[in-house]
């Protein structure tokens, strides 16, 4: 548990990292509502069942690159399952003695899934980091006739994902790391057989003390980081997460994709046709570029 003058920085950060998730948050959607038209929210209950199955199932990119595919759903799933898992470490830290159903069956799955759901994130995410940077992928390159906007030309496309890769290996790699600390400080738990390979291969004979102050600062890497990267989450291309099920929802009823709208041209009433600018493009087509 932390003390409290870590509880009252615990806070502060939060204050302040949330008070900046909602502008930049307000932000992204203040930019789809400047587009025209209105998003499709007819039948929402059935839209909504429509984006989870989006979410879930991961659409059909299975069928076009089917090793990446695989890495890609455990990245996803293990990121959808942690964040009930990094709800549960932000209780464990501010209540005392508290352990999500201590001893019953329920919570040992649910030390199991994060054990083994971190580790499959982790493969997966250097999957993805060797894939773009060491081995330069093929398909990860933009043909040189295709228009690209100067900052992906310069590379925001590649450093966003080694900042992303990177805060995600800090991130699940310091909150197993905590794990594995108190493991080393109150014996081995058979439901996290990764946590305690780290702590009997790197942790084996350390003091008490000694790794509950490493789970101090395990936990706060690994909190700590979620909380401050929620802001930035916006600007990186992995907004798809949530933004791709929402396309989904609010997509327009159309019976086949890249279906146009006919333009009446005898409307004297129309002042454009086409569009000249990002915000005549319809809600929906604004919110796919997130997606």
């Amino acid at each position: 548990m932390l003390s409290p003058i870590e509880k009252i920085l615990f806070g502060l950060l939060v204050a302040v990292c949330l008070t900046a998730t909602y502008n930049t948050f307000g932000q992204m959607g203040r930019i789809i509502m400047r587009g025209q038209g209105e998003l499709n929210l007819k039948d929402l209950p059935q839209r909504i069942i429509k984006g989870l199955v989006a979410l879930f199932t991961q659409g059909r990119m299975i069928r076009h690159r089917k090793i990446s595919s695989l890495f890609h759903y455990g990245v996803a799933y293990g990121f959808i399952f942690y964040l009930l898992v990094n709800l549960v470490d932000v209780l464990e830290g501010l209540i005392p003695n508290f352990h999500l159903l201590d001893g019953n069956i329920i919570g040992n799955l649910f030390r199991l899934a994060a054990d083994v759901f971190g580790a499959i994130v982790l493969i997966g995410v250097l999957y993805f980091l060797l894939r773009r940077f060491a081995f330069q992928s093929k398909v990860l390159v933009v043909r040189e006739n295709v228009k690209q906007h100067p900052k992906v030309q310069d590379g925001s496309v590649r450093s966003d994902s080694l900042v992303v890769g990177l805060f995600i290996l800090l991130h699940v790699g310091f909150r197993m790391y905590g794990t594995a600390f108190l493991i080393a400080a109150e014996g081995s738990d058979p439901w996290q057989p990764f946590g305690n390979l780290i702590a009997d291969t790197f942790l084996s004979g350390i003091s008490e003390p000694a790794a509950m102050f490493g789970w101090h600062i395990s936990w706060w890497i690994a909190v700590g980081l979620i909380v401050m990267f929620l802001p930035y989450f916006p600007y990186t291309k992995h907004a798809h997460l949530f933004m791709g099920p929402l396309n989904f929802m609010t997509a327009p009823e159309r019976t086949y994709l890249g279906q146009m709208q006919t333009l009446d041209l005898e409307d004297e009433s129309i002042e454009q046709f086409g569009v000249n600018s990002l915000f005549d493009l319809q809600k929906t087509q604004v919110l796919d570029a997130f997606a």
